[in-house]
């Protein structure tokens, strides 16, 4: 889950929720290939899906005795991580094997440098690549693809994760630079034909201790559903 702090409430916003507003963004990109891109289609199913692991997380939330507050995507404990990940690319990995090549490069790609992964994150990575061959052949690609298709899923999680987590600085995912200020995603240089809202599911709790699992799941649970306007802009030109 995404959680925050806009006092006196949680603003929380589920991982899955996150990956659809990704791919909704990217649905809309017009600049890079995108347009007639080969793969286009599976690419934006893959964007949209790549979180599909933190479904059943985020249906039963947990809480950071620690912190009395739910535990949010960063800080999710380590020891309950990889089965997420294993989830998420098993459930395509069957029909769909370069979604699965997909979600796996992401995996690989937030705990390259991370300081804390998975727990059994090793052993697992040498799991995957006895698959990856298989699913390359299966997908009639080869690594260099994934490699160049992965640069978009990568852009659309950052730009999501900055609205949705209203990220203070400016980033670059190389693709394009990124600033959010309040409600609004600014682009540069602008991928999209037009500005445009895009709009994410999300809850309000109130921003308090909880005593356990149970009583921030019964506060989840009565919680109003509402949506989060993005507003998509074109960003300051490059200096």
């Amino acid at each position: 889950m995404i959680v925050v702090h806009d006092h006196p409430e949680l603003l929380i916003i589920t991982q899955p929720d996150h990956a659809r507003l990704a791919g909704a963004l990217l649905s809309l990109w017009i600049r890079d290939g995108l347009p007639d891109h080969p793969r286009r289609e599976d690419l934006l199913f893959a964007t949209r899906e790549h979180d599909n692991g933190w479904r059943e997380a985020d249906a039963a939330p947990r809480y950071d005795a620690v912190r009395q507050r739910p535990f949010d995507f960063a800080s999710f404990p380590p020891s309950h991580r990889l089965e997420i990940w294993q989830r998420g690319i098993q459930r395509y990995s069957q029909e769909r094997p370069y979604v699965a090549l997909l979600i796996a490069r992401h995996a690989e790609s937030l705990y390259r440098h991370a300081s804390v992964a998975p727990d059994g994150w090793q052993d697992y990575l040498m799991l995957l690549e006895d698959h990856r061959q298989e699913w390359l052949e299966r997908a009639a690609i080869d690594p260099g693809v994934v490699e160049q298709d992965y640069r978009f899923l990568q852009t659309a999680d950052l730009l999501s994760l900055a609205a949705c987590d209203r990220w203070q600085e400016s980033i670059d995912t190389g693709l394009v630079r990124a600033s959010v200020a309040e409600a609004s995603l600014g682009l540069s240089p602008f991928p999209l034909a037009g500005a445009t809202t895009l709009q994410v599911p999300c809850r309000r709790i109130p921003d308090r201790p909880y005593g356990g699992d149970a009583d921030l799941g019964g506060e989840l649970a009565t919680a109003h559903w509402g949506e989060l306007p993005i507003r998509v802009v074109p960003g300051p030109a490059a200096p």
